[in-house]
């Protein structure tokens, strides 16, 4: 067997195994999938059972894992099955993972939605991190009143909640009208970031994304002033192939910092295809990125990560199972310091999204997730 270099980023050091050799991650459950050129799934990834999508894991003080989403239902861990407005998976251990196929609860109860906000409504992509002694939660839902997708900021003690939006304002909502969804939080320096889908920087059928800093509170810097456009779709190609609507997606951002430099993960085109993949862009060393991040191997023209199939977007490379719609992908740390990815695959027979853990890492001079 050709035995390849993985090397496995951790803090400090970066340890290289063998990829026979692939420490798992967590359990590995079996999900259905419809897709046809499907790979066998790495020992090192995990997939749930439980519908879930645009995930976001966040490591918790107890030395394990929540995974939260957008509205879904399914089983309950301690029986039974309900709706959720933001479901939360709690799994694995240490440097662990894994994943887990029943929600403990919902972390952002109806009552405790924005004041300002649709309530009946579903919330999409939560992003969550620790900063300030607190939780802090980004969430997208629809503006009273209003279909706008808007941003609210909820906060809790603990990350799994529940958490409570008390504001009257959203943390971010365009007079013009555009939408801003998909926000995710990251911490450098102590100081607070946090980059979204932001239309506001576009105009027609095209979408962007942008960073800004933000204060220990979780509001952004006054009057968004630190604000950065990192990307738009202007700037790839694949993001409309084959879309019927020929919307110019670029979505469900997340950025991560591998030794000095800052990356860009984001999905593009139609969620509800095989197209739905992953784009990765190298955005230079600072937490704001000074200029426009710029997409890695042929990113312009095709996705990084993808399905491998007749149905996808030739992607650099592929993810374990090969799965049709790879996106919302969120790149993290795991309690021992080394690289994760969470991701969301779509099941095209049911229309059914679901989450799946895997380790980050360098393997043949790229990103992989095993």
């Amino acid at each position: 067997m050709n035995k390849r270099k993985i090397r496995i980023f951790a803090v400090g050091a970066v340890a290289v195994v063998a990829a026979t050799s692939a420490v798992a991650v967590g359990t590995t459950s079996a999900a259905t999938t419809d897709d046809d050129n499907r790979d066998a799934v790495s020992a090192a990834s995990s997939e749930s059972r439980f519908r879930l999508a645009d995930p976001d894991t966040v490591p918790t003080n107890k030395n394990d894992y929540i995974t939260y989403g957008t509205s879904s239902s399914g089983k309950k861990c301690g029986g039974g099955s309900g709706g959720f407005k933001v479901p939360m998976l709690r799994h694995g251990s240490g440097g662990d993972v894994g994943i887990a196929d029943c929600a403990i609860g919902d972390a952002l109860p109806r009552k405790n939605i924005g004041a300002w906000a649709d309530k009946s409504s579903g919330v999409w992509a939560p992003g969550v991190v620790k900063h300030g002694g607190k939780y802090l939660m980004y969430y997208t839902i629809s503006k009273k009143g209003s279909k706008q997708k808007c941003i609210g900021l909820a906060t809790a003690k603990g990350a799994s909640g529940p958490f409570k939006d008390g504001s009257k304002h959203p943390w971010a909502c365009p007079p013009s009208g555009r939408w801003v969804i998909d926000a995710n939080p990251y911490v450098s320096g102590g100081k607070l970031y946090v980059v979204y889908r932001d239309d506001q920087v576009t105009r027609g059928i095209e979408s962007g994304v942008s960073v800004v800093g933000a204060g220990r509170n979780g509001w952004a810097d006054k009057g968004f002033s630190s604000r950065r456009t990192v990307l738009t779709s202007k700037n790839i190609a694949w993001d409309s192939t084959k879309n019927a609507g020929n919307n110019h997606i670029v979505e469900n951002p997340s950025m991560f910092k591998v030794g000095k430099t800052w990356y860009l993960a984001y999905s593009a085109n139609a969620w509800k295809s095989a197209r739905y993949a992953t784009g990765i862009a190298k955005c230079g060393t600072k937490p704001i990125p000074q200029k426009r991040c710029s997409p890695i191997r042929d990113g312009v023209k095709r996705p990084y990560f993808g399905f491998k199939g007749k149905a996808g977007l030739g992607p650099w490379r592929g993810l374990p199972g090969n799965h049709a719609g790879s996106g919302g992908m969120d790149v993290f740390r795991a309690h021992n310091g080394g690289h994760r990815a969470v991701y969301h695959w779509y099941q095209r027979s049911s229309g059914k999204r679901f989450p799946v853990t895997g380790n980050f890492v360098w393997q043949d001079g790229g990103f992989a997730v095993k």
